[in-house]
């Protein structure tokens, strides 16, 4: 999915209109709902921020604590019980994110992003060579999968397709809404894209 595409899904999704869903913070999410993919496109952004980094769930705590995020992420249990609103995961507990809990994960992935731009610049580039560009993807995609088998239920088709050798495209549109959360108005743009028009 290139940025274009994306950026031009996102706009369709913001509607200054009237009531429906209310947040205090930021009035062009009026009449919109949270999309059923939310949780699990926010656990799998999660997890691409950790195969990009190194003890990541410290550092996203730790980042969390900085920009002053709830009781939420004051530990790794309360992190992971959020993580596993995905109905993908192994560990599924049929929770359901609040519009607080999403507003607080849009702004930690977000400011994460701005952190990890240059890794994810450099696997997105196509002015490298070919083999580094190869290089690159498949370590990054095998420290990806090898996340996915260890946390999610590898009996889901789903999860079975995006462990096949040929399936990077889910991958790539990841990395793309991470490279849109960074800067200026990321954290807008990324919940422009976990909402639709009610």
């Amino acid at each position: 999915m290139n940025k274009s595409k994306f950026v031009a899904t996102q706009n369709k999704y913001v509607n200054n209109g009237s009531k429906h869903l209310h947040t205090t913070a930021d009035n062009s999410f009026v009449n919109c709902v949270i999309a059923n993919d939310t949780p699990k496109k926010i656990d799998f952004l999660i997890l691409v921020i950790e195969t990009l980094q190194i003890n990541a769930t410290e550092s996203l705590l730790l980042k969390a604590k900085n920009i002053g995020l709830s009781d939420d992420f004051s530990t790794r249990v309360q992190f992971w019980k959020m993580r596993c609103s995905n109905p993908l995961r192994n560990s599924y507990t049929f929770s359901s994110l609040t519009t607080d809990q999403i507003d607080s994960l849009v702004q930690l992935i977000s400011s994460m992003s701005e952190n990890l731009y240059p890794l994810i610049r450099q696997l997105l580039s196509t002015k490298e060579s070919e083999t580094l560009n190869q290089e690159r993807w498949s370590l990054f995609t095998s420290r990806l999968k090898s996340l996915i088998r260890e946390r999610m239920n590898i009996q889901r088709s789903y999860v079975a397709s995006l462990l096949r050798e040929d399936n990077n495209e889910f991958f790539r549109e990841l990395l793309v809404i991470l490279s849109l959360s960074c800067g200026e108005g990321g954290a807008k743009r990324l919940k422009a894209s976990l909402y639709h028009q009610a």
